[in-house]
Formats: C-alpha cells, sequence, structure tokens
C-alpha cells in the first residue's frame, strides 16, 4: 500500500484522522495526500445573490494556507513521510470518489463527528456516503477518539469471508501493530439454533484463517443479543477493542431503503476507529 488519501475540513475531527493516517503511513511507508473540498454549489443555492467571484477567491485563498500549513505541520511531525494537498471544487462525495480513484488511492482515512440525529445527517451525507460507493477501504476515525496503536481488531462478520484480498487489508494492520484479530459473529439471542450453526461456522472459519495468517494471533466468538451495533458495543467495551473491521457488500435498491447497511450503523455510533472493506467478489 503506497497512497492514503485523507479528505479534510480543517475541523478537530479531521485532524485526528490525519494524525491516525500519518501513523499508517509511518508503518507502511506510503503517501498521503490531503484534499480539501470546496462545495461552492452549495453555498451558491444558499446566498445566491451574496457569493460571488470575490468570496470564491477569499475561501480559495484561506483554503489553500490552511491546507499549506498542515501540511507543513505533518511534514515537520513526520518528516519520513511524503505528503501533497490539493482542493477540488463540487459535491464532497462524488469528489472524493473522483479523486479517490485519479491519485489511484489503496485507503481513504477520514473523520466523523456529531451526535444523535446530528451525527446519523452527517454520516449519511459524506463518510456514510463514500463507504457505500468507494471500491477501496475506508478508515473512519471518531471525534472523541484518542489515537493510540491499535492493540486490538475486532472482524464482526456473518459471511466467513475467504477471499484473501478482501482480508488482506485487516491483515496487514494487525501485522503493522503487531495486533490480534477477534473476529465475532452476532446472532439473535432468541435463535438458539443459529448459535449453534455459527458457531461451528467459526469454528472452522478460525482454522482457515490460522492456516491463511499464520503469524497472526486470532480469537473467535459468537456474540448473543438483540441489536448488532448494541452488542458490538458493549463487547467493544469489555474487551478493550482498538479498531473494528467490517466488509460491505452492494445493496440493490429495496435493500438501501429498507435495510441500512450494519457497517455505516457502526461508522455512525462507533466510538472507535471502523475499517470498512468493500468486499472483492
Amino acid at each position: 500500500m503506497n497512497k492514503i488519501l485523507v479528505p479534510t475540513d480543517f475541523s478537530p475531527t479531521s485532524m485526528k484522522a490525519v494524525s491516525y493516517a500519518a501513523e499508517i503511513a509511518k508503518k507502511l511507508n506510503a503517501n498521503i495526500f490531503l484534499l480539501h473540498v470546496v462545495d461552492n454549489v452549495t453555498d451558491i443555492i444558499i446566498e445566491p445573490l451574496a457569493f460571488d467571484v470575490k468570496e470564491q477567491d477569499v475561501i480559495l485563498k484561506n483554503s489553500l494556507k490552511n491546507l499549506d500549513e498542515l501540511k507543513q505541520s505533518i511534514v515537520s511531525t513526520y518528516p519520513e513521510i511524503t505528503v501533497e494537498a490539493g482542493i477540488v471544487s463540487g459535491r464532497a462525495i462524488l469528489s472524493i470518489l473522483n479523486f479517490s480513484e485519479e491519485y489511484q488511492a489503496e485507503l481513504i482515512v477520514m473523520g466523523t463527528t456529531g451526535a444523535g440525529a446530528v451525527k446519523e445527517l452527517l454520516m449519511g451525507s459524506v463518510a456514510s456516503g463514500i463507504i457505500s460507493k468507494t471500491k477501496i477501504p475506508v478508515i473512519t476515525v471518531p471525534a472523541g477518539y484518542e489515537l493510540y496503536e491499535p492493540g486490538t481488531i475486532l472482524f464482526a462478520t456473518n459471511h466467513f469471508e475467504e477471499t484473501k484480498g478482501t482480508l488482506d487489508m485487516i491483515a496487514r494492520l494487525a501485522t503493522l501493530f503487531s495486533s490480534q484479530i477477534k473476529v465475532v459473529v452476532f446472532v439473535d439471542e432468541n435463535e438458539a439454533m443459529e448459535y449453534i450453526k455459527n458457531q461451528k461456522k467459526l469454528d472452522h472459519y478460525l482454522e482457515y484463517l490460522k492456516r491463511t495468517f499464520p503469524t497472526i494471533r486470532f480469537k473467535a466468538e459468537v456474540l448473543e443479543g438483540k441489536k448488532f451495533e448494541h452488542t458490538i458495543e458493549l463487547y467493544e467495551e469489555r474487551n478493550e477493542v482498538d479498531i473494528i473491521a467490517m466488509i460491505t457488500y452492494p445493496k440493490n435498491l429495496l435493500e438501501r431503503l429498507f435495510n441500512k447497511s450494519m457497517t455505516k450503523k457502526m461508522a455512525i455510533h462507533s466510538t472507535i476507529p471502523l475499517l470498512a472493506i468493500p468486499a472483492k467478489t
């Protein structure tokens, strides 16, 4: 992995994402690109008369100044990392996705912020949209998260993925930070037969993971509960988990309308970083 894209709006939350990305880049000897999106389309709609070319110039100059200061700050703290920076204009989600393809990024790291309904709205507008549509892994870093190296990665799955390309990112993070991977499968607490069936599957899956990634420490457990995200949060709190990893799958129109992605739910509710990896077929 050589290229990490970090979208930033210069907020304290996005600064945490920058720091997190820098730590990963340092371990990987990778490059970072800081991307700021100027959404002037929205500004024009809100203030069609007041917003003019001069104001655009002021916004652009301020953004360039902030971006250069951020770049210099990272370079001074991490002199071994190559840092690039740039500004694009347009809608945030589409601009980030388009630039990630042009830049040939292999990982996107971005911050998340807000609380409750506000948080869900913000997540739905940016990070959630990126997770839904990107073809590369995304790490979201919550606003209240204090940065430290991940000692334990929680891999939540119910597909028992055996596509090595899909699992490589989780394995690479675990190797970089000498982390243990805890593999968990969620089942409804009222489904006793599902528990037994998934326990057998998980036993076989654990054997596969140990064979495929022999240098990594694995542990596996079936979790019972009423709601997926609440059960994962409780496990996370009780077991000192440092990052959650999940695989994302494409959804058809009906699924998108009536069944919100579990990965996006975790990105909204999690208090620790979330690694979302698009499934490879």
